[in-house]
């Protein structure tokens, strides 16, 4: 019993999968045995109609399975196909006719005799030509079917591709618009700061002078930012030089000391990494005591590379963005030199921030002393 209700789920879903199947097949069955028993004006039992449909259907789908594979070798169907044909006609038509003996001899499923032989051999014959003509539709259906599913998948497909096209052309589109449109901002950008240091040059030469400051060093960061490669510490000093001439324009009482050796100029390290401490120097420092004078001072010492700076904190500025700038050096640093580089700091109790970063010169194309050059 038990095992009986554990196949009950599976033969649910053998009958979902054939409902059609057993559908059409029981209404051919209904209506064909009710035309013959009208014709005939007799209808046979139960067991007679079983038995040979049964075999009818067995001839219907190994016909139609006899044709699938058949034709997977065009080659060989011309032949194999027409021999198949006439042998499960004669294997058909011998079974039926030895078995419809049988059961007239020694059962009660037929009850009429056999008449003619003949003419019994030609309607077994025709039975079997017949579901073989409806097995041979019936593949050529499920064929056509097969095809016109495979057409629709092929379609739907080649249309998801279309739109991933699409989608990917537009996206590349967007993006060529992205770098032109990244490459006309600093141009027009550029083009506007000379326009206004043209105007200013010879009514306000201070201003003037601190826009050609401000679009040096503007012109610097937009070609160096992003993109990967080292820049020689003298362009990057340079920069250090507009920067603080920019801010000694807008500020007077500025007191700064840029610091550097003479034989640095060949060293190229990663971009950005003294402007940024120069900025957060700016941002976060006290520069306007002549006795507390801020220094940044880049040389070589013991095989080693250090970048140094020093200022008093700013005691009503609030240090906000101070780590982020120097997170962002640290992690550059890391990523480009690894365990060759490091960044340390602290403020003492003299309220002086103090800031040192170390690259070993290994990682650096540098050989020479270090002499220092002061430029205030």
């Amino acid at each position: 019993m038990d095992s009986l209700i554990g196949k009950i789920p599976t033969l649910k879903k053998m009958l979902k999968n054939y409902q059609v199947h057993i559908i059409a097949w029981t209404a051919f069955i209904f209506w064909e045995s009710v035309i013959i028993g009208l014709i005939y004006g007799r209808f046979g039992n139960f067991s007679n109609y079983a038995i040979h449909y049964a075999v009818n259907i067995c001839i219907f789908y190994l016909h139609a399975y006899v044709l699938q594979q058949g034709f997977k070798n065009p080659k060989q169907a011309f032949w194999k196909l027409p021999l198949f044909i006439i042998s499960e006609t004669v294997v058909y038509v011998s079974f039926i006719y030895g078995m419809d003996s049988l059961l007239i001899k020694y059962t009660q499923v037929i009850s009429h005799a056999i008449g003619n032989p003949f003419q019994q051999v030609l309607t077994v014959l025709w039975r079997c030509l017949f579901f073989i003509f409806f097995g041979t539709g019936y593949y050529f259906l499920i064929r056509f079917l097969s095809i016109k599913l495979e057409k629709e998948r092929v379609d739907k497909q080649r249309f998801k591709i279309l739109l991933e096209k699409e989608k990917m052309e537009k996206e590349l589109a967007l993006s060529k618009n992205a770098f032109l449109k990244a490459q006309i901002n600093p141009h027009l950008l550029f083009n506007t700061l000379e326009f206004v240091y043209q105007r200013f040059k010879y009514h306000s030469p201070k201003d003037a002078e601190a826009i050609l400051h401000l679009a040096d060093i503007m012109r610097y960061a937009a070609s160096t930012e992003d993109t990967g490669e080292f820049i020689s510490l003298a362009e990057e000093i340079q920069q250090c030089e507009n920067l603080i001439l920019l801010y000694k324009l807008t500020n007077t009482n500025t007191y700064i000391n840029l610091a550097y050796a003479t034989d640095i100029n060949k060293i190229k390290i990663i971009p950005l990494i003294l402007i940024t401490v120069l900025e957060n120097m700016f941002k976060h420092g006290n520069l306007t005591s002549p006795a507390n004078s801020a220094s940044l001072d880049i040389f070589v010492n013991k095989n080693e590379l250090i970048i140094s700076s020093r200022n008093k904190t700013s005691l009503t500025k609030p240090n906000y963005g101070l780590n982020a700038g120097l997170n962002n050096i640290k992690n550059r640093l890391a990523f480009t030199y690894g365990n060759n580089s490091s960044l340390e700091y602290f403020t003492d109790e003299d309220n002086f921030f103090t800031l040192t970063i170390t690259i070993s010169c290994k990682v650096l194309s540098y050989n020479g002393s270090s002499n220092l050059v002061s430029a205030n």
